[in-house]
This record gives C-alpha cells, sequence and structure tokens, in this order.
C-alpha cells in the first residue's frame, strides 16, 4: 500500500514581493528603520549620560554626510510606517459606536493623526530661552540639555 501523502501546491519563492503582499512586506521591513532610529537615540543618551567628551563625539558622528542622509531615509520610513499604522488601526479594533452610530474608520484615522500632531507638536512650541528653562535649577550635574528639560516640564 502507498502511504497518504498531502497535495503540496507549487510556491513562488518570491510570493512576498507580489501585488497583493508586498505593501504588508513593506511595512514590517519599515519597523526595523523604527529599532535602528531608536537603538541611534539610545546611543545619543548613553553617550549623554558618559559626559561631554562622549556626547560631542557622538554629535560629530551625527553631523557628516553620510548620518545626515540615513537620517533621511529612516525619517522616509517612519513616516511611512506610522501612515500605514494609522490606516491599519481602524481596522484591527473593535467597532467604535457614538450615539447609536458606527464611526466611520476614515474619522478614525483623521482623528488619530490629529492626536499625534497635537501631542508630539506641543513640545516643540515651547522655546528654550523661556521662562520655565529659566526657573530650572543649574546646580549639580546636568542630565539633560536645557531644551530637553523645558520640554518635559511643559507636558
Amino acid at each position: 500500500m502507498s502511504e497518504r501523502r498531502p497535495y503540496l501546491r507549487a510556491q513562488d519563492p518570491y510570493w512576498w514581493a507580489r501585488k497583493p503582499y508586498l505593501g504588508y512586506t513593506l511595512r514590517e521591513l519599515t519597523g526595523v528603520a523604527v529599532a535602528l532610529y531608536g537603538a541611534i537615540l539610545l546611543a545619543g543618551l548613553i553617550c549623554l549620560c558618559r559626559g561631554k567628551d562622549s556626547f560631542d563625539a557622538y554629535r560629530r558622528i551625527l553631523s557628516g554626510d553620510v548620518s545626515l542622509l540615513v537620517h533621511l531615509l529612516l525619517l522616509v520610513a517612519v513616516v511611512w510606517h506610522v501612515v500605514t499604522w494609522f490606516q491599519t488601526m481602524p481596522k484591527t479594533m473593535p467597532k467604535l459606536i457614538v450615539g447609536g452610530r458606527q464611526v466611520p474608520q476614515q474619522r478614525m484615522t483623521c482623528l488619530l493623526y490629529t492626536s499625534s500632531i497635537t501631542r508630539n507638536g506641543a513640545p516643540a512650541v515651547v522655546e528654550p530661552s523661556s521662562k520655565a528653562a529659566q526657573s530650572i535649577p543649574t546646580s549639580g550635574r546636568r542630565m539633560f540639555p536645557t531644551g530637553i528639560r523645558t520640554a518635559m516640564s511643559a507636558v
């Protein structure tokens, strides 16, 4: 007797690069860019904690042309990641009913954009030379630059 074998359909090795899957594949690959940018920021925080010389070396590295190009590419990837995340979010969450009506997915996406812009844009409005920055005591060892401390105190 012959042993029973399941049917295995032949699959193209580049199935992930075809039309319905390509957008998802690119979106997931942008997660790597988000992680890389987080690692760059973490390295900066570690250099900041190590002292002025270490942080100055970190800033010198970031001021190079190659670094600017890498940051530009990372910015594009992170923006693509955010846009696709905000578009996917309403599709994956339970239906939101307000006043007996379902909130449309486009409105929920617009709310995500609005809340993100207002929440993340608010610290950028605070100037480092504001009165909040002047009221911060500068005695002792400073862990953060004045601009970051000002933005954190405004939140």
